[in-house]
């Protein structure tokens, strides 16, 4: 073990977990990638370029699997708080993005794996460009519906249809082939999708359905996997909003959820169409419904009106 190494990976009650360790761990770890420090046997790093970093850094306060920092307002540090398990995916489709040249989503910076007593690679670490002046989807979604919907003053800036395009463009740069499964995303939703105040989109967190299992997780699915994910997504929007506006009528909720999910589909068929069996797309949003209801049960109770609204909606609840 170099002793230096700012990631340490410890058995706690039954389960590997990673922790850092050192005054300043981050640090530490910007060190490594730019290929100053030696990774200790277990480890493997993929990085290779200094980075310049200000002062300062900040913990990411949002509900999440992982827990993230922001340093210097010019990276983005992820480390992995749950049981490491392998296969992982994320290793896998930030590579691939990466060597497609695939532009919206955070750089990929460096990378930190362990690798379990099974032999698989898991990342312990993932370090990615900070991307300032974004806001994380369900804020800018929500707002958007907001807006549509007369609740809030000002004008709803389109953006279904530029979302289905980056979703064709993303599933592009992933795909086995012109009309073969794809590496998704495997959790793709409106969270998943940082905008800018000009509307550009990024694409975020590749660590894959977590109501699954790792061996699940790293398989390469049909394209209707994540466009289920993402058509669920926009019409919980709209439940959200009528849980906190309740005086706007559920019609005209359902009205504009339908109009994005159209211009949505739309423009994921201007891009990747052939990639999309849409005959797949019902089933596979019933088959998410009952995982946000796992997932809310376990991890996230609060959230858990939200599929018990979309099982209403379908005369199941």
């Amino acid at each position: 073990m170099v002793a230096d190494f700012p990631v340490h990976v410890d058995e706690v009650d039954g389960a590997w977990r990673a922790h850092p360790v050192g005054s300043s761990p981050h640090r530490d770890l910007l060190d490594v990638l730019a290929g100053e420090r030696e990774a200790p046997a277990g480890f493997r790093v993929t990085g290779g370029e200094p980075l310049t970093v200000g002062d300062g850094e900040r913990r990411v306060e949002a509900d999440q699997t992982n827990a993230s920092w922001i340093l210097g307002d010019a990276v983005v540090v992820k480390w992995d708080t749950g049981p490491l398990q392998g296969p992982h995916p994320a290793p896998e489709r930030l590579r691939l993005l990466a060597a497609a040249g695939f532009p919206a989503t955070p750089r990929l910076r460096g990378l930190a794996e362990w690798e379990t007593p099974q032999g698989h690679w898991v990342p312990v670490v993932t370090v990615t460009d900070f991307l300032p002046g974004t806001t994380d989807g369900w804020t800018w979604c929500v707002e958007e519906a907001r807006l549509a919907l007369g609740l809030r003053e000002g004008r709803a800036t389109p953006f279904a249809e530029a979302l289905g395009r980056l979703t064709g463009a993303l599933h592009l740069a992933l795909a086995d082939g012109p009309d073969g499964p794809v590496a998704d995303h495997g959790d793709l939703h409106v969270g998943q999708v940082l905008r800018t105040a000009e509307g550009e989109m990024f694409v975020i967190d590749f660590d894959g359905n977590p109501t699954l299992s790792p061996e699940e997780r790293v398989l390469h699915r049909p394209a209707a996997y994540d466009v289920a994910g993402m058509l669920l997504s926009l019409e919980n929007v709209g439940h959200v909003v009528r849980r906190y506006d309740p005086q706007v009528a559920d019609d005209d909720v359902l009205a504009w959820t339908r109009e994005v999910q159209t211009s949505f589909v739309g423009g994921y068929r201007d891009l990747a169409a052939p990639l999309l069996d849409e005959s797949m797309l019902e089933p596979l949003v019933l088959d998410q419904i009952q995982r946000e209801l796992a997932y809310a049960e376990a991890h996230l109770p609060r959230w858990r009106y939200v599929p018990e609204a979309a099982l209403r909606r379908r005369g199941l609840a």
